[in-house]
């Protein structure tokens, strides 16, 4: 009995406390402490599972990306790396989130890559670090790119318009890096994805016309998941209205108000803000929140229960050969090889296993035609991220370079395995099938790129090429013009659309498409030499011969057709 009086006393701080509120009586006649109650004899059943099991330690990783590096994307709104700062400093406020600073990782802008965010998120931080009894926070703020298949992509730094399916990162890939490695069993995310309208540039992904954002309905992977977007699925994110708001709310009662509280104060401001400016905005924004959280309401502020955990040796090696890989990122964009070759390989020598950084040196070296140590280094990238199918795809370069085609082959199949949509990997598998004299094959994977990315002037043209190797000329035919409709300032686009022309017998139509490309790149050699097959072919002998002499002005010494052009001319 003497224990279980002992026990009543004991003081038990909650996970989900929503705020102190009212706390209980405290026995000896001093207040409550703030943020906590005393536990009553009734709760001390052994055979009750509790489900408000107090938090241990506190992480968070906090994503913002304004500055990209593909140029069409904006650069000049600063607006999603500034919600990142500001929610990073709430997470830090002793009077806010009393998160740790240890346990914050805030990536913003050049260093929010789509490697180094899911690695963070996964085997080389989160995972290793956060324990069962922890709370996860995740907080991610930058343009997406909703498609056809319901899904959602979110950029990061390196993403690239023309591959959206192999360079940004989809909620698949985040929410399965969390499941796979966060053994937390309490995670919020927190997610500001504005809709880009760059997606129409797109040479890429299909954008579904009535769906902008997140589905948060689609993201619950748990009881232990509350997930919070911006706006509903079919409506736009304006700047970084709702995660200011959501700041503003979350700072109220010393932090410690109940998440879901803090959320519809947030709404309510972010539906009010985005109509109440004339013509400022198209539509109100209205953000959701979704969750199947079990036991008592979360509060972001709730103070953690252990003393703050050191990070451990090998997570502390991460982070100082990331900084170097950081380093060498930074000198590759200032046209600084050399820099960047040393600082890579002092990232490697910290951290033998960091596959970024191993798959980007090989990528350096493969460039400056070390294909032998290229493929080492791509051996042990791959060897540490077996799923990466970038990797795999860069390494079967390499691997053709060196002669090596049959293993080339397999490493581009594992990739299509691991990826089939990586525009990278399409085209390198179908040049590899083109290689092998198997046009139907690369006709087929071409066809899927294409349903992929419609609206890519070089998969159109690589397709149609494919098509005519197979004989289906009409199809070849019709996908040279789309790709010339796609991009008419393209000379290999007309080049190919006049050399397709010419096997389906339009030889008016494809000296046509010969002058256009000779118009739009005179220095061509080859569209010269084509042209020249026209004229003769139509009986216009001194402008083939034109265009012969033209050739063999550009053409290099080495070009066999040199020879022959000579000859052409000889005779007329």
């Amino acid at each position: 009995m003497q224990r279980v009086r002992a026990a009543a006393l004991a003081i038990l701080f909650t996970s989900m406390l929503a705020a102190p509120a009212r706390a209980e009586q405290s026995t000896t006649g001093q207040p409550p402490m703030k943020g906590v109650r005393f536990t009553h004899v009734e709760d001390l059943d052994p055979n009750k599972k509790s489900e408000n099991i107090p938090i241990k330690q506190k992480w968070a990783v906090v994503v913002g990306v304004s500055k990209f590096k593909e140029g069409r994307l904006a650069n000049d709104d600063l607006l999603n790396s500034k919600a990142a700062h500001e929610f990073g400093q709430f997470l830090l406020d002793p009077n806010g989130g009393r998160f740790s600073e240890k346990h914050v990782r805030v990536l913003t802008n050049t260093k929010a890559t789509k490697e180094n965010v899911l690695t963070t998120l996964g085997s080389s931080w989160l995972g290793p670090l956060a324990g069962p009894d922890d709370l996860v926070v995740v907080f991610i703020s930058t343009s997406s790119f909703p498609t056809t298949d319901g899904g959602a992509y979110l950029c990061a730094y390196d993403c690239a318009l023309d591959n959206v399916y192999g360079t940004c990162f989809s909620m698949q890939d985040l929410m399965s890096t969390l499941r796979k490695n966060v053994k937390a069993k309490r995670i919020v995310l927190v997610l500001q994805a504005a809709y880009s309208g760059a997606a129409d540039l797109g040479q890429g992904s299909k954008a579904l016309s009535k769906s902008f954002n997140i589905d948060p309905a689609k993201l619950i992977a748990g009881s232990g998941y509350i997930v919070l977007s911006s706006s509903k699925p079919n409506q736009m994110s304006w700047g970084n209205i709702f995660s200011h708001n959501l700041i503003d709310a979350l700072k109220e009662e010393g932090g410690l108000v109940p998440l879901s509280k803090a959320f519809e104060k947030a709404k309510k401001k972010t539906e009010i803000d985005t109509t109440s400016y004339a013509g400022r905005y198209t539509a109100k924004q209205t953000p959701v929140f979704k969750s199947e959280w079990k036991g008592k309401d979360l509060s972001l502020g709730t103070p953690a229960i252990a003393d703050v955990q050191d990070i451990p040796a090998d997570v502390s090696g991460f982070l100082a050969a990331e900084a170097h890989y950081f380093r060498a990122n930074d000198a590759l964009t200032k046209g600084d090889v050399d820099t960047a070759m040393q600082e890579y390989q002092k990232a490697i020598e910290t951290d033998p296993k960091y596959a970024a950084a191993l798959s980007d040196y090989a990528t350096v070296l493969a460039l400056k035609g070390d294909n032998g140590k290229a493929a080492e280094l791509y051996v042990r990238a791959i060897t540490e991220k077996p799923d990466e199918a970038l990797y795999r795809a860069n390494y079967a370069r390499v691997l053709e370079r060196l002669g090596r085609s049959q293993e080339c082959m397999k490493e581009l199949e594992k990739a299509y395995q691991l990826n089939p949509k990586d525009k990278v990997v399409l085209t390198a598998l179908a040049s590899r099938l083109l290689a092998g004299k198997d046009a139907p094959g690369a006709a087929s994977i071409l066809e899927e790129a294409v349903a992929l990315y419609p609206k890519s002037s070089d998969l159109h043209n690589r397709l149609s090429f494919a098509l005519a190797q197979s004989g289906r000329i009409g199809k070849a035919v019709e996908h040279a013009n789309a790709a010339v409709n796609l991009d008419p300032k393209s000379a290999n686009a007309r080049i190919n659309l006049g050399s397709t022309l010419l096997l389906d017998g339009n030889t008016a139509g494809a000296m046509d498409a010969y002058k256009a490309a000779v118009k739009i790149d005179p220095k061509n050699a080859n569209a010269h030499y084509l042209l020249s097959q026209t004229y003769e072919k139509a009986g216009l002998k001194d402008d083939a011969r034109s265009a012969l002499k033209t050739f063999i002005e550009l053409a290099p010494v080495q070009d066999p057709r040199r020879a022959k052009a000579e000859q052409m001319l000889g005779r007329m």
